[in-house]
């Protein structure tokens, strides 16, 4: 139930593309029973260019909507799998073990898995790894494919158009963008006139799909933008929740948790990566290769971690552009640094790298997992669901792995808490997700083929559900049928004010927004309800009906 923002919303949008007479349509009118832009917050394939920054979903177009599904759902976790290992094979100068470890750990944390592969985190380290190739290449045929693959990355990057996730991440991507900078100008990597020139046709490009994309959309991005919600939405910071929550992540594909999206975190061992790193700084100063990589990535975790916790004054919020996102999701972006963070040191571990003395080691594991699992009990939000045998298992768990995190300088040791974490990353994650064959739990339902019969005979009908909620609304978009109470991803407003007449204005914070849409049809006057920032229901008159088929 708690991914309805999936199952309920977006892939009956998707569906609906390759339904009817006129498919993938830039703009169609089966979505909110109107003209409505498909491409831009709806996340639908479309007959376009502009698709080069959506190619995941160009199997809906070649093959349909079955194979299209299907390659949409893969290629995701793919992509994760693949970019996270390479991402760690750049972190860990390409020592496979490590490598694998910190893939899995990305892949299959809570967050990635219960919010599926979140696609800020695919194409962010899609970006630095072509940006990497591209640098330390001298085969101008692989100088071309990085640049024709960071047109399609960078795109895709900026059509996600989610700042809740955009601007966090784009903070962490930063950190080891500096890192590889650094490190390449380093190793002797100068700039030349045939790179600026790849570099400039390629920024020439990403400009043009931009400008199409602006001239198409533009009207429906101002219009998200001036929404009270979630246009309006300014936040602040402060008051994480999730920072420990890997701890009891470890569940939640097998012990029911009301809504494990927003109670997951990474798999991150937060704040150990950011401590230790300053000890392995401290111990190994003279060795200074490692700061360069350790520096931008303790400021920027520094950085979000006061974000997360305390919450910046609102003038800083504005020009850092965190307002723009909210806690919860900044602290997914934390924990994914602290990742990479821990997967470098594991590859910057040697055998004469300074450590700690064994009795502290023995000493600090013990104080640590107490810790972390006294802040993961007293911040978990979930009313009884972090139970005594939930927190023996974690204790037993985490405490072998944290040891092993402390005693990474021991390479048996080290080899074994690889392994550990391995195992702790694949239960909490590999469970999630269910394996689904067919399309036919959409389209061989009876209802379905009545849709079509009368979509057939009048395809222009407006569709309206009474009291169905969003489950039967988006369904009927799934079927080709012009839905107005299907999920509004952005409102319509000459609705309200047709229904509403006078009070329009005076009721607009009610509707100006994203918004599901629930209608009771009723013989007292028409109003409106907002029982959540998300959702609204609409009591609506049945002489009003009229009203709508105009």
């Amino acid at each position: 139930m708690v991914r309805t923002d999936e199952w309920a919303t977006s892939t009956m949008y998707i569906l609906s593309q390759g339904i009817g007479n006129d498919q993938f349509q830039y703009f169609d009118d089966e979505l909110r029973g109107t003209k409505t832009d498909m491409f831009t917050l709806v996340n639908s394939p479309v007959k376009d260019i502009l698709m080069l920054g959506k190619p995941f979903q160009i199997m809906f177009l070649l093959l349909g909507n079955d194979y299209g599904l299907s390659f949409y759902w893969y290629i995701r976790l793919i992509a994760m799998m693949l970019g996270s290992f390479e991402i760690c094979m750049l972190l860990t100068n390409k020592k496979k073990k490590i490598s694998l470890c910190g893939m899995l750990m990305i892949t299959f944390s809570a967050a990635t898995q219960w919010w599926y592969c979140m696609d800020t985190l695919i194409w962010g380290q899609i970006i630095l790894l072509l940006l990497n190739k591209f640098i330390t290449t001298d085969k101008k045929p692989i100088k071309y494919l990085c640049a024709f693959g960071e047109i399609i990355a960078i795109t895709s990057y900026i059509f996600i158009l989610y700042p809740a996730w955009q601007v966090s991440f784009a903070y962490v991507f930063l950190a080891i963008f500096i890192w590889m900078m650094i490190k390449n100008f380093k190793n002797g990597y100068k700039i030349n006139i045939h790179d600026c020139l790849v570099i400039g046709i390629t920024f020439l490009c990403i400009g043009g799909l931009l400008v199409r994309w602006f001239s198409l959309s533009g009207d429906t991005i101002s219009a998200i933008m001036n929404t009270d919600y979630p246009g309006e939405r300014r936040e602040v910071g402060g008051g994480a929740k999730i920072l420990y929550a890997y701890f009891y992540n470890l569940f939640f594909a097998y012990k029911y948790c009301p809504n494990p999206c927003e109670a997951s975190s990474m798999l991150s061992f937060y704040p150990l990566p950011i401590l230790l790193s300053i000890v392995f700084i401290l111990f190994n100063r003279k060795d200074k290769k490692h700061l360069k990589f350790f520096l931008p990535t303790l400021i920027i975790s520094i950085f979000l971690t006061i974000w997360c916790k305390w919450g910046f004054p609102e003038i800083l919020a504005k020009c850092s552009l965190m307002s723009m996102t909210t806690t919860p999701r900044a602290t997914i972006a934390l924990g994914t640094i602290q990742i990479y963070m821990l997967i470098y040191l594991f590859g910057a571990m040697e055998k004469q790298t300074k450590w700690f003395p064994s009795i502290i080691a023995y000493i600090l594991p013990v104080l640590a997992t107490t810790y972390m699992l006294y802040q993961a009990v007293e911040t978990c939000s979930l009313s009884g669901y972090f139970g005594w045998f939930k927190i023996m298992i974690s204790t037993i768990l985490f405490g072998i792995a944290i040891f092993g995190i402390f005693n990474m300088d021991k390479e048996k040791i080290k080899n074994g808490t690889l392994y550990v974490l391995m195992f702790i990353s694949l239960v909490t994650g590999i469970a999630v997700n269910p394996v689904i064959r067919t399309t036919d739990v959409i389209y061989k339902k009876p209802i379905c083929s009545k849709f079509a019969e009368i979509r057939d005979q009048n395809p222009d009908a407006l569709w309206l559900g009474d009291d169905t909620g969003i489950y039967l609304n988006n369904y009927m978009v799934a079927n080709g049928l012009r839905t107005i109470d299907s999920t509004n991803v952005y409102p319509n407003l000459e609705l309200f004010e047709l229904l509403l007449g006078e009070n329009a204005q005076a009721q607009k914070q009610a509707y100006n927004r994203y918004e599901h849409m629930n209608v009771n049809i009723t013989d007292e006057e028409t109003h409106i309800q907002l029982p959540a920032p998300d959702n609204i229901v609409i009591w609506l008159n049945y002489h009003d009906l009229e009203k709508l088929r105009n």
